[in-house]
């Protein structure tokens, strides 16, 4: 089949028309992620491909970073959640291990459809309908999680859901509905995530259906998931959260077409993130439990890819005399100069100054779009983005518009909400003071260095080879921490991280400058490379060398992304719980069967495992149809019991039996 696949990036939109049968790329296309208005960048991405080869294609596939990168960038709707019969004293303890937000931020309600059903044990309704308008009114959606839900199938989540829900014309998000694990932290967060992204893919399919529309194509639209398959617009849209990965594992897709290599790390830089996946045998590895990504702990199936904030855009900031990157993204000075000449100007009056401030002097504030209500910003926040709507303004001219010192001028709420947006020195721009990459405006790029030399009392070259060599270093560090994680079989602690890219950065630095040392410590890796994405090239191939083995950079690698979202198939997955129920008399009467629509028994175990694959069975059947899977679908079961010895003398006791269905759904 031919399709057309989609990549929208944090910098960069891609989209090729790929021929499956054939493995060609029959046209590709790339621009830049309008992230003010997304629709004009798949446009334009759309138009740069052959009529001829557009007119062959049967359908669409989609993948994106704009999730991932939400997550990076503490970004995303603003999102309530509603924790059904946990205790806030667990939550306080482990929170933030899973990414939870601060007890504040959190709505409590007792209730565990375990227990028995007095007061204590049952949800309050009455005072969730009194406390609606203090504690929802400023959110855009809410995340409800109870505790045991398959002792009554969620039913309290139903019934938060539906009081918030038609109070507040919100959406609401239930966690049983999303996934059937027991662990409420992991739902809680999975849960948050989904509703936090929900206008993000909103936006997103918004923009994908007027460019369709504009461009007369008329054909079914999927996007990809997290493992790698695809799932329909409509279930993604309801489901947000799996497309967690969606970009990153269409990425691997395309690297595994784009290479022969069998037993390789590839590698994407992009311009947010960078991303990681470990291929054996052809196959990559995947996650054994959620996807982690930065702070979040979640219940997503995919390909296990670690994402960390490294890219072309990564933003170069000083301390001191001191240069570092910091996670944020940022707009390239010379992108920003490219659409803004006057940005030029303002670059070359500071500095002209000679002088370095403790302040950003040389950034600048952008508006990336009018929140919808500016009534519930501060004075000075509204102040501050009524300025911005005349055009970008330069730190100190920012800080005058909000009258506010620009020693202490902070809009983190603003630009974690995506309203606003830094532009500044990035690795980006120093590619264009190299003229290893010249898409932009390189007179900002230049200036920006002039400026930072001014800082550092080094010579603009120096401070563009410093920025290189920053990037360098911490893509190391992190490919060392990753391949620590894969040969350990864990992830590292936060302390031994740190002390891992103290030594890696120490490794790193006695490469760059030559010197001599009475100990030369070293990571060497048989796993060979593969490198996609546009800067991948540039900072991959000394880290390569460093490590001791050979990098892969496909010349189609730059939108290896899109390649791979024209090739995904789809695949969903069903479990099905039969737990035996001890009676008085402490023999088995019955089974339970929980995980589907309801929970039920079944006196006898053969019966409830041949009803469990039945339930398993139609469950991922209904689930590859929403995803939008047509025709013949291929389903797997399997059966696992999960017994407990006493001792050696005793016989196996059964805890449970997990029955799982596997349903997969090719492309002809």
């Amino acid at each position: 089949m031919i399709g057309i696949g989609i990549d929208t990036g944090g910098t960069c939109t891609d989209a090729v028309v790929f021929d499956t049968r054939s493995h060609q790329v029959l046209s590709q296309s790339k621009t830049l992620t309008t992230k003010r208005d997304l629709k004009v960048g798949i446009l334009t991405v759309l138009k740069g491909l052959e009529k001829e080869a557009v007119s062959r294609a049967q359908y669409i596939s989609l993948s994106t970073t704009l999730a991932t990168n939400a997550c990076v960038e503490h970004k995303g709707g603003r999102a309530k959640l509603v924790l059904i019969g946990v205790n806030p004293a667990q939550i306080e303890k482990t929170r933030e291990a899973y990414g939870l937000p601060s007890l504040s931020e959190i709505y409590f309600m007792t209730g565990d459809a375990k227990k028995d059903d007095s007061p204590e044990n049952t949800p309050d309704w009455g005072k969730l309908k009194a406390d609606l308008q203090s504690q929802f009114a400023e959110y855009d959606s809410a995340a409800i999680v109870q505790v045991n839900p398959k002792y009554d199938d969620g039913a309290y989540e139903i019934e938060a859901a539906r009081i918030i829900g038609e109070s507040l014309g919100i959406p609401c998000v239930r966690g049983y509905e999303l996934y059937q694990e027991l662990n409420v932290l992991r739902r809680g967060a999975t849960a948050l995530l989904n509703a936090r992204l929900l206008p993000v893919m909103e936006e997103f399919f918004a923009s994908i259906d007027a460019s369709l529309a504009e461009m007369n194509l008329h054909l079914p639209i999927v996007i990809v998931r997290s493992d790698g398959t695809i799932m329909s617009k409509e279930f993604a849209a309801q489901r947000p959260v799996e497309t967690l990965l969606c970009g990153p594992a269409a990425s691997i897709i395309g690297a595994m077409e784009l290479s022969s290599y069998e037993d390789a790390l590839i590698v994407d830089i992009g311009g947010t993130t960078s991303d990681v996946a470990f291929v054996k045998n052809g196959v990559p590895v995947s996650t054994e439990g959620g996807i982690t990504i930065g702070e979040w702990k979640t219940m997503v199936k995919g390909v296990s890819i670690d994402t960390f904030a490294l890219g072309g855009d990564s933003a170069v900031k000083y301390k001191g005399r001191n240069l570092y990157l910091e996670k944020r993204r940022y707009i390239p000075l010379c992108m920003l100069a490219s659409q803004y000449p006057e940005v030029i100007k303002k670059l070359k009056t500071l500095v002209h100054m000679d002088q370095p401030f403790s302040y950003p002097a040389h950034e600048f504030f952008v508006l990336m779009g009018m929140p919808e209500n500016l009534a519930r910003y501060t004075i000075a926040e509204q102040r501050f983005i009524k300025a911005l709507a005349l055009g970008p303004l330069i730190f100190k001219d920012a800080a005058d518009a909000a009258r506010i010192s620009p020693h202490v001028l902070h809009m983190k709420r603003l630009e974690d909400e995506g309203i606003v947006m830094r532009a500044g020195m990035t690795p980006t721009d120093a590619m264009h003071v190299f003229g290893d990459y010249t898409e932009f405006d390189c007179e900002a790029s230049r200036l920006g260095a002039a400026y930072l030399s001014s800082v550092t009392k080094l010579p603009a070259e120096e401070v563009c080879k410093e920025i290189y060599n920053l990037t360098k270093s911490r893509l190391y560090s992190n490919l060392v921490r990753i391949l620590m994680k894969y040969k350990t079989g864990k992830d590292l602690t936060e302390e031994e991280t740190e002390q891992l890219e103290k030594l890696t950065t120490m490794i790193f630095s006695d490469q760059v400058s030559g010197s001599g040392s009475c100990l030369i410590p070293s990571f060497v890796t048989p796993s060979r490379l593969i490198g996609i994405g546009a800067p991948t090239k540039i900072f991959m191939e000394d880290v390569a060398r460093l490590l001791g083995t050979e990098a892969d950079f496909p010349e189609a690698g730059k939108v290896a992304n899109a390649i791979g979202a024209a090739m995904g198939n789809i695949s969903t997955e069903s479990t099905i719980i039969i737990e035996p129920y001890k009676g008085i008399k402490s023999s088995y009467l019955t089974y339970v069967i929980t995980g589907g629509e309801k929970t039920f028994s079944i006196p006898e175990y053969s019966e409830a495992v041949e009803a469990a694959k039945r339930l398993a069975k139609q469950a991922a059947e209904k689930r590859a149809r929403q995803q939008g899977a047509l025709g013949t679908i291929e389903v797997e079961l399997t059966v696992k019991e999960n017994t407990y010895q006493r001792n050696k003398y005793a016989h196996p006791e059964l805890l449970d039996t997990k029955v799982t269905a596997k349903a997969l759904w090719e492309r002809e």
